[in-house]
């Protein structure tokens, strides 16, 4: 984004002898935090193998009980409880979600070497968990699991592992629904699974931040069943009459399901979310690999065709908008110095991802506009931003077409109303309801 008047910009010291010392300085500076953040990283581990073993010795326990899609769904139900306490933890002390899966991993293999020495089929549970932990797993986390399990095999004893792991994969078309904002999308899929019927898989999607977040996750009975939810999260007045449909555009549902942020991850995820963080992210591959794979891998209900963006972004949205006032204030001259400030507010309305998403305009995104101009912008030109939102969300209502009376609810947001249904941790991952 362009810094200009009135942006929170500083500028350092151009002295010559004062950027010498400060490279001395900072080399300190950057060795002593370097040796810092390995006594950090050190103590995370500690901590998540502490929270791993336990886990995966109730998993083993409970295993001979339960189907593959129970053990699965238990697996990610203990995950997502201890990386909630974890995140509640001190903030060197926070074990994420990457750290605590390769505990997991390390544990379940450990439990499985063990159980390969004993004697008859004691080797069995302990592998069942293994194998859970690998099919949750996305990349790169899946590959260490594939390298753990395939040194259990050289192992001895290690000949008795089946040879083959079903992993998880798509069996049907992948259907998706999008609200009356244009911002909201339900996507679901048919997931084969070891144990009989195919389960549905559905990602609550919501693109009004700076990058699409998964709010919601889950599995369904049914494709109905899915989309049930969905509507419940999204709310009745801004999912309308939306209902499934083939997906039809394979880069707008790349840009819109989960993938690893790893550091860069929103952070604030309920317990829920951390329940689905992995596992709503490796069916998510799965997904898009089926999709890639084309019709004749998911059957005559999928039509992949590639429409082209419409062009909206910051670079064009800014001229256009000034033409649209232009043309609907004839008898008025625009105020100086308003071409710079419609490309400051081009650029702060979507910060990142694909146009697909640049045009969208709903109550949740005016919000976590107006929280960003006040949190980056000072004084004058953040009012002055502030100001021309009106006419901005105007001209998006028309330009999409969107119906008055879901239109009109962005209204009291546009001077900084505080949004309902926003949680204090994650104003992105809040599953907000209209």
């Amino acid at each position: 984004m362009a810094g200009s008047r009135g942006s929170n910009k500083s500028r350092g010291s151009r002295h010559a002898g004062r950027i010498e010392l400060s490279q001395r300085e900072q080399a300190g500076a950057f060795a002593g935090y370097a040796e810092y953040r390995r006594g950090v990283e050190e103590r995370r581990a500690a901590l998540a193998a502490e929270v791993a073993e336990p886990l995966i010795v109730a998993l083993i326990d409970g295993a001979e009980a339960r189907s593959d899609a129970g053990l699965e769904d238990e697996l990610c139900a203990r995950l997502g409880a201890r990386l909630a306490e974890l995140d509640d933890g001190p903030g060197g002390d926070r074990a994420g979600p990457g750290l605590l899966a390769e505990a997991v991993i390390s544990a379940a293999a450990t439990a499985a070497a063990a159980a390969l020495g004993e004697a008859a089929d004691g080797w069995r549970s302990p592998w069942r968990v293994l194998t859970a932990v690998a099919g949750i797993l996305p990349d790169p986390l899946s590959e260490v699991a594939a390298d753990v399990i395939e040194g259990l095999r050289e192992r001895p004893g290690g000949r008795r592992l089946p040879e083959t792991i079903r992993g998880p994969a798509a069996a049907g078309p992948v259907l998706w629904a999008r609200d009356g904002y244009g911002s909201r999308f339900g996507i679901a899929a048919a997931i084969a699974t070891a144990d009989g019927a195919d389960r549905w898989y559905l990602w609550d999607v919501d693109a009004c931040g700076p990058d699409a977040c998964t709010v919601h996750s889950g599995y369904s009975a049914t494709p109905e069943q899915a989309l049930a939810q969905w509507r419940a999260g999204v709310g009745a007045v801004a999912a309308g009459a939306a209902v499934f449909t083939p997906v039809d555009n394979p880069e707008l549902l790349a840009d819109l399901l989960p993938r690893e942020q790893g550091m860069l991850r929103p952070g604030g995820e309920s317990v829920r979310q951390f329940a689905e963080y992995h596992r709503s992210k490796r069916l998510a591959e799965v997904v898009l690999a089926a999709v890639e794979a084309g019709p004749r891998r998911l059957g005559r209900g999928f039509a992949v065709h590639w429409p082209p963006a419409d062009g909206l972004d910051a670079a064009t949205a800014a001229p256009r908008f000034i033409a649209w006032l232009r043309a609907r204030r004839p008898e008025r001259p625009l105020p100086a110095g308003l071409d710079e400030d419609v490309f400051e507010l081009a650029g702060s309305w979507h910060l990142s991802g694909s146009t697909f998403r640049y045009g969208t305009c709903s109550p949740h995104r005016v919000a976590l506009v107006v929280d960003h101009v006040r949190a980056y912008y000072m004084g004058e030109l953040a009012a002055d931003l502030i100001a021309l939102l009106p006419d901005w969300t105007a001209w998006l209502a028309e330009l999409n077409a969107t119906p008055p009376h879901l239109a009109d609810r962005c209204l009291p947001y546009l001077n900084g109303a505080p949004y309902p249904g926003l949680g204090s941790a994650s104003r992105y991952l809040s599953r907000v309801i209209e």
